[in-house]
This record gives C-alpha cells, structure tokens and sequence, in this order.
C-alpha cells in the first residue's frame, strides 16, 4: 500500500481549504479587490479530497497533447481505444496569464482523466513573480481553480533547472556549442536572453512559493503541486536542491526526459535496449533521494520513431511498475517539429510500438498494475 504515505502537504492544503481565507489587502487595487469580493460572495465549499491521488496503490498512465484541453482529451480517448488500455492522466500547457477553463477541465475529470497543468511564465522575470507583480492573476486563477472543486496537477516553471525556457537557467549549455563558440539566433537558450540570464536557483525557489503561498491564502485544496525538473546535465549547472522550493510546497516531483535514439538506420542503437529508461532518469532519481522522500512521476517522456521504440516502452513500463516511489508516467504523445525536423514521439508512430503497447496491458500482470479512475480516490472512505 502506497496511499498512506506522502499526504502531509496535501492534508495541510485540505485544513486551510474548510473555510473562506482572506485573500490579503489587494491595496485597493481594482481587480485585487474584485477577487476579494468574489471571495466573500463565494459559498464554503468542501474540498474534493486529493490525497489518495497523491500516492494511489495503482501507477498513472498518462498522455500529453498540444492545442485544446478538449482535442486532447479526445486524442487520449481514441488512442486509449486502439491501445485496449483507458487512460488517466491528460496533462496539457499553457502560458501563464491564461483563465483556468473550468468547463473543459470539469469535463476531463468527468470523463476520467486528473487534469494535470504545466504552466508556462512565458513572460515576467522570476523576480517579478516572487515580488508580486503578478498576484490580481494569480489570485484571480486560484478563485477559478477553487470554484471548480475538481483535482488539478499543478506544475509552474516546468524544467527550471534547463536553459531553454526564459523562467529556467541559463548554463553554457545554453550559450555555447560543445566546441566552445557562441550560440546564435534559435540556437542560443531562452535563458540567456535579457533579464533571464540573472536567473539564480534561489529566485526560481522564492517564484514557487510564492505562487504556491497565493494558492493557499485563498484557501485552494484541490491542487497536486508538481515540482518538475528535467533530465539536463552540465558541469555549471548547480545540484537540484538548489531548485527545491521545499517538501511543505511539494506534493510530486515529476521528472522530464527523453529516450532519443540515433535514426541511422546503421546505427547500432537500433539493437534492443532494456535499459534505456535508467540510462535517462536513474541519475536523476538518485539525486533526489538525496533530499526529497517525494512521490515520483515521470511528467513528460517519449522517444523517437525508430525500431527501438517498442523496447523503450517496456523499459519506461517495467520500471514504474517496479520502483514503489514511481507513480507512473506521461507519455509526450505528439509529432512535432524542431529546428526544421520533424520527430515523431507518439506511441503508436509505429505499428509494432503500438503492438508491444497493446501486449503488455493484455498480460494480466501488467493491466493490474496500471490505470484506475481517479473519481474513486475520492471522497471514498
């Protein structure tokens, strides 16, 4: 049994949640003010309970889509149809700044998927974030997620410790090729533009709190905080502690990385791998240990369309269902385009990856351990 453990900070959210908190002196700033009164016109709700979903004795199985919640939703459906094997978990992305669409987030929930959020600070600096210039948004976001009464899976500034995006860090990674000379143009990392290149650990941390800390004054307890650092690795780069806003504003950590392989057809990484899924994240797992007993997901994998697809499915399977922290993963299920090539990450870019998909949750061994509806988690005593 996994449910009773990791439940202290989701517990903590639920008893700050009974009631209507004060929102804080919105400074008779308009629409600090407008949130206020909504709150206080705002009927006591009692929160959907999250902690079962936190650490359920089953593993997640997730998928990942560009576009609307809704078109996602509907892809995640007929792929769960052609793979025989009903999915649980839809994460999706958007810019912060966006209004939570409680519809189709209802209706994910509704339809038996945990809407889980990567929300993108696209613009704004992390200084910023933590010094309150964005609190009317946030405010205004978090009284739209507590209306809504359903669970969310909440991630803020996914990949932080990474140099492609403008709120992450900015190594020489991200400023140089390996042969030392500067990187231009699309080349160069988001995180060493501008204002981004100041980014420190330490601000990442203070944004997170801060953003978690709004959430709470607001009494919001359906949310599954998710601290989502990615696989990269640099010498400059600091440890990931550094990264760490703290176990009390962390329910998940929910780790990104992917299994690219080599698409020369020569190559001899075409051969069967069974270890591809550690060669990836077995680093970064043991780095965590070293300060987090947090639950663990994989928020965010895929890998590339070669042969060796159907055996990095097994291997990514195999290991959630083996480690006991391992909650499950999100498979990155899109065909994209980048720097001009398009890569094709979706499960079933293959007939004979969607094949070994289909296989494994036959087998009764493994159908036992993956998938459940979520909705049973909950207030289910």
């Amino acid at each position: 049994m996994r449910a009773s453990r990791g439940l202290k900070a989701a517990a903590l959210l639920l008893a700050g949640s009974l009631g209507l908190a004060a929102c804080g002196d919105p400074s008779l700033n308009r629409n600090g003010y407008k949130v206020a009164q909504e709150m206080e016109d705002l009927e006591a709700i009692k929160p959907v309970d999250i902690r079962k979903l936190i650490w359920p004795d089953k593993d997640y199985l997730g998928l990942a889509y560009d576009s609307t919640i809704t078109s996602g939703m509907e892809r995640a459906q007929k792929f769960g149809e052609r793979a025989d094997k009903p999915h649980n978990l839809l994460k999706y992305f958007e810019e912060f700044g966006a209004t939570f669409n409680t519809a189709e987030n209802t209706k994910l929930w509704e339809e038996g998927f945990l809407p889980f959020v990567d929300v993108e600070p696209m613009d704004g600096t992390l200084k910023e974030f933590a010094a309150g210039h964005f609190d009317n948004e946030l405010r205004s976001y978090a009284l739209q997620v507590k209306k809504a009464n359903i669970p969310l899976a909440y991630s803020f500034g996914h990949e932080m410790n990474g140099w492609w995006y403008p709120w992450g860090y900015c190594s020489k990674k991200g400023k140089e090729t390996n042969s030392g000379e500067a990187k231009t143009g699309e080349n160069l990392g988001r995180a060493c533009v501008g204002k981004s290149e100041d980014n420190k650990p330490e601000d990442f941390v203070a944004a997170w709190q801060h953003v978690h800390d709004i959430f709470v004054d607001m009494g919001v307890g359906n949310v599954i905080w998710v601290w989502s650092p990615n696989t990269a690795k640099a010498d400059d780069i600091p440890p990931l502690e550094e990264f760490y806003p703290g176990d009390q504003y962390v329910d998940w950590i929910g780790v990104s990385g992917y299994m690219n392989e080599d698409t020369d057809p020569n190559s001899p990484l075409f051969k069967r791998n069974d270890k591809a899924f550690s060669e990836v994240f077995s680093d970064l797992f043991t780095e965590l240990k070293t300060f987090t007993k947090k639950p663990i997901i994989v928020a965010e994998t895929g890998s590339t369309a070669t042969i060796r697809k159907q055996w990095d499915i097994v291997s990514m399977i195999k290991a959630s269902a083996k480690r006991q922290d391992l909650l499950g993963y999100v498979w990155f299920n899109i065909e994209k385009e980048e720097f001009g090539k398009k890569i094709d990450f979706r499960l079933d870019a293959r007939p004979d990856s969607l094949k070994m998909y289909r296989n494994i949750f036959n087998s009764p061994k493994w159908d036992a351990k993956f998938g459940f509806d979520p909705k049973q988690l909950t207030n289910d005593d």
